[in-house]
């Protein structure tokens, strides 16, 4: 799939996150719809989060910015998205971008990562 490791993994978590499809008869309680669909939204907010992060990080630590200035472009990144960017101090987007970063290559693109296994770790981590 061209394109960054950010494209392919939020490709992955949109993925995710379309789930099953119900016919009319099949169809569950609408109120159980609404959290499946808040939890999954969630979901993906923090996979946005954890790619931002991971790249932010790779960037600080190959010298290619400063950290204030990471900071302040994951900041108006995640907010150019409606994204507080708070959701970077949460832990379980903070522990999958420390996994996430291992798999960036130099110029901090995500090359050994495919999406099965970006599947797994939004699954298991977010």
């Amino acid at each position: 799939m061209p394109g960054s490791w950010r494209t392919r993994l939020l490709m992955v978590a949109l993925l995710v996150t379309i789930g099953p499809t119900w016919s009319q008869e099949q169809a569950p309680d609408p109120a159980t719809s609404r959290r499946v669909a808040r939890l999954e939204l969630a979901r993906s907010i923090r996979a946005f989060a954890t790619a931002t992060l991971a790249h932010g990080e790779c960037q600080v630590a190959r010298g290619r910015l400063q950290r204030r200035q990471a900071d302040q472009a994951m900041a108006i990144a995640l907010q150019e998205l409606g994204i507080s960017p708070a959701v970077l101090a949460n832990p379980q987007v903070r522990k999958a971008a420390a996994m996430l970063e291992n798999q960036l290559d130099e110029a901090c693109q995500l090359t050994g990562l495919d999406a099965a296994a970006a599947d797994k770790l939004v699954r298991e981590e977010l």
